[in-house]
């Protein structure tokens, strides 16, 4: 059985499509989930996750979560500063393992960059004062995420999840400090240069996810994914490297622990 972290999950999302948690969690203890990172989307998610930590975890698994705010959720922005507090209030609490999901939105509206610029440079501005890792997440907003985050070098870090760029772009990120996390799409056939990404870039920079129940790998792409799944993403990074696959599983394994540990991935 492999040991493996699924750094980026909604376990609330799959009970809402009709899944409970306890048997989502059934079903990852079975394939070698040992930890999960439960992840806000704004303050009543956020809050919920806190709570599905403290509910869920045991001795086989442990739940830890992220306080952020989705850059689609534009409604929840007024709610940026409850969601800071929270933040605040909960820094002490082991758990908590990083500020997001944070970041750029333009693929579902476009027309709220400067807003969600100046709530991402809120969230960067927490991350360098808490010592917390970001979760980045960045669609059809590539060169605005990087112009940004360089603007918050060696003082924020985190992790760009579910990666969809391509190596350059990738490159460039790993070069700021964050880690790159690789979610189902890296197995789908037509993702080649999500593929060239994981292939290339240093195995210590790199993370792997569900962000269940989104984005279910072959063999199950199309329906709702589960944590258990990310197995999958993890054979996946097999075929794509050179290492061995026991070097492979053994040190995503370590970054994903660094991760859930608020450390940085520093580049050398």
């Amino acid at each position: 059985m492999y040991s493996i972290i699924d750094t980026h999950c909604h376990l609330d999302i799959i009970q809402e499509q009709g899944q409970d948690i306890a048997e989502s969690l059934k079903k990852a203890k079975e394939s070698g989930i040992k930890k999960i990172v439960q992840i806000g989307i704004d303050l009543e998610s956020s809050i919920r996750a806190k709570g599905l930590s403290e509910k869920f975890s045991d001795e086989e698994i442990e739940i830890f979560y992220s306080i952020g705010c989705h850059p689609t959720e534009t409604h929840e922005f007024p709610k940026k500063e409850e969601i800071l507090t929270l933040v605040k209030e909960s820094i002490t609490d082991r758990r908590l393992s990083a500020i997001g999901e944070i970041g750029l939105d333009y693929y579902h509206d476009a027309s709220t960059k400067a807003y969600q610029a100046d709530v991402l440079h809120s969230f960067l501005e927490a991350s360098a004062q808490y010592s917390l890792p970001v979760v980045i997440h960045s669609r059809d907003a590539a060169e605005d995420t990087i112009s940004i985050l360089k603007e918050h070098r060696d003082k924020a870090f985190g992790v760009i999840h579910c990666f969809t760029y391509d190596y350059p772009t990738a490159k460039k990120l790993v070069d700021l400090g964050y880690y790159i996390s690789f979610s189902g799409i890296v197995a789908f056939k037509n993702a080649r240069d999500i593929q060239e990404a994981a292939e290339k870039l240093p195995l210590e920079s790199m993370l792997i996810e569900t962000d269940a129940p989104f984005l279910a790998p072959p063999p199950f792409r199309g329906k709702r994914n589960e944590p258990s799944y990310t197995k999958f993403v993890l054979e996946k990074m097999f075929s794509l490297r050179k290492e061995t696959n026991s070097e492979v599983e053994k040190t995503l394994f370590n970054n994903s622990l660094k991760f859930t540990q608020r450390k940085a991935y520093h580049h050398d």
